[in-house]
């Protein structure tokens, strides 16, 4: 990290250096040599937070994927926040930062009149730190390579033989006919809200439960 830093405030004088005998057409005398080195190395010692600040904030990642195993079926959206890729930012320091709080809500549309069959409701989250297998209404998402998080958009009622959809703290769960569908999720990363949508469709069968798009 200190060759980094010593590599930084050499490249940052240059450019100040240059920057100001192209302002003033002349190099600089010793009082302006000083304080152009004081720049120069307040700027680089910022450079890694300013990096930080714009490389390592949280990045959810979203991916639609169908579970099945045994009799049950379900429709997800897997959710991972992966560390930082390059190996530039990595030797500046940054580091991906954890998801403080991360909440989701889902509503159901009809596909072809997009009209609202389930108003929005809050989702479940199901994640790695769960103690339960009752998932959780907000979680906290870290960096990680794999999948740490996920949320049961619909899934298979085996007796009933339909889909159904998860209730909240304020709404029963509710069960879906044969159809097809649009779900559509707004997921909160630290209050700041994603919109994604994907359609599926219903049949008759547990098999039939899948995404259309």
């Amino acid at each position: 990290m200190r060759k980094i830093l010593v590599a930084l405030v050499i490249v940052v004088l240059a450019i100040l250096c240059l920057a100001f005998i192209g302002l003033f057409g002349r190099y600089p005398d010793e009082w302006e040599w000083v304080g152009i080195v004081i720049a120069g190395v307040m700027l680089a010692m910022a450079t890694p937070s300013i990096f930080q600040m714009f490389w390592g904030r949280p990045l959810v990642e979203k991916q639609f994927e169908r579970y099945a195993e045994a009799t049950e079926r379900a429709l997800l959206v897997f959710l991972r926040n992966p560390p930082v890729k390059s190996r530039i930012l990595r030797m500046l320091g940054v580091k991906r930062e954890t998801v403080q709080s991360l909440t989701a809500e889902i509503r159901i549309n009809e596909a072809g009149s997009n009209k609202i069959i389930v108003p929005i409701r809050h989702a479940r989250i199901y994640s790695d730190d769960a103690l339960s297998d009752s998932g959780s209404s907000r979680i906290v998402l870290p960096p990680t390579y794999s999948v740490a998080a996920s949320i049961m958009v619909v899934s298979w009622d085996s007796q009933k033989k339909k889909a159904i959809i998860l209730g909240d703290r304020l709404r029963q769960p509710l069960l879906l006919g044969e159809g097809c569908y649009r779900a559509v999720i707004l997921i909160f990363v630290d209050g700041d809200p994603t919109t994604i949508s994907r359609q599926f469709v219903v049949g008759k069968n547990a098999d039939d439960l899948i995404w259309a798009n």
